[in-house]
C-alpha cells in the first residue's frame, strides 16, 4: 500500500492512494481515513484487492499511519510492504520531520519505520510565513489579552505602508487535547485577528485566515518550551 501527494502544502495537490490491500473491508477503511484526513476531493482511490497475505493487524495498522501530519509533507510517499513502513518527501523544518515520525510510530506499533524526509525550503513564489510574537489570548479562548491587541496595533503602521497586500492570518495551536477543538480555538484565533485588525481600519478583503491547529508545529511538542513556541500567530503574504 502507498500513498503520495503531489504536494503536501497546496490546498490543490493530489493524493493517491495506490497497491495492493487484502479485502474491500481494508480497501474501504484506508479510502475513508484519506479522505477525512485529505478531504474528499483530493484522494484517487486507486487500491486495488489481491491474494496477499497479510500480517495480525495489518489492515488496522494500514488505516491509521494515514496520520494528520501527513498534511505537511510535499512530494510524499508512505509506503506499506508487510511490516515494513518507509516515509518520504519534504517537510518544513526538523521540529515538524520530529512530529511526523512519532505520529507514525504509534499505528506503526513496533513495526520497523523506514525515514527518508528531508528539510525543504518554502515553496516557490510564497513568501513564508512570519511568526508575530506577542499576539496573546486568554488561555483556552480567542478572547485577545491587552498585550496581544497592544502586539496588533503595534503592526498597523508596517500594514498601512502596502495598502494593496493581501496576507494570511494563521493560527497555531499545541498538540494538547483533541485535534478538532484545537483546529477550530486556531481559526478562532486567527478570525479574532483579522476582526481586530478590521476594527482598526485594515480591508476586510486584504486578509484571509486559516487554523492549522496543531498540524504545523514549530518547535518540539515535548517540552514546554516547545509547545509554548507552537501556540502562536503567523502572517503570510499572498501576493
Amino acid at each position: 500500500m502507498a500513498w503520495a501527494a503531489g504536494h503536501g502544502h497546496a490546498a490543490s495537490g493530489r493524493v493517491l492512494l495506490d497497491g495492493v490491500v487484502p479485502d474491500e473491508a481494508t480497501k474501504r477503511a484506508i479510502a475513508a481515513q484519506a479522505r477525512e484526513v485529505f478531504g474528499a476531493d483530493r484522494v484517487d482511490d486507486r487500491l486495488r484487492l489481491g491474494a496477499v497475505a497479510a500480517p495480525p493487524g495489518w489492515a488496522d495498522a494500514a488505516r491509521r499511519l494515514v496520520v494528520p501530519a501527513l498534511r505537511q509533507v510535499a512530494r510524499g510517499e508512505l509506503t506499506l510492504h508487510g511490516r515494513d513502513a518507509r516515509i518520504e518527501g519534504e517537510v518544513a523544518d526538523e521540529a515538524a520531520r520530529r512530529a511526523l515520525l512519532r505520529a507514525l510510530a504509534a499505528p506503526a506499533d513496533g513495526w520497523p519505520l523506514h525515514d527518508a524526509l528531508r528539510l525543504s525550503a518554502a515553496p516557490t513564489g510564497r513568501a513564508p510565513p512570519v511568526p508575530v510574537p506577542g499576539v496573546e489570548f486568554e488561555p483556552g479562548s480567542a478572547r485577545l489579552t491587552d498585550a496581544g491587541i497592544e502586539r496588533l496595533d503595534g503592526l498597523l503602521a508596517a500594514l498601512n505602508r502596502a495598502p494593496a497586500r493581501r496576507f494570511e492570518v494563521v493560527g497555531h495551536t499545541d498538540d494538547a487535547g483533541p485535534r478538532d477543538l484545537n483546529l477550530a480555538l486556531s481559526r478562532e484565533r486567527a478570525e479574532a485577528v483579522r476582526a481586530h485588525l478590521v476594527a482598526r481600519g485594515v480591508a476586510a478583503a486584504r486578509i484571509e485566515v486559516r487554523g492549522a491547529g496543531p498540524d504545523e508545529p514549530a518547535a518540539d511538542n515535548g517540552t514546554a518550551a516547545g509547545r509554548a513556541r507552537n501556540r502562536r500567530i503567523e502572517l503570510r503574504t499572498l501576493d
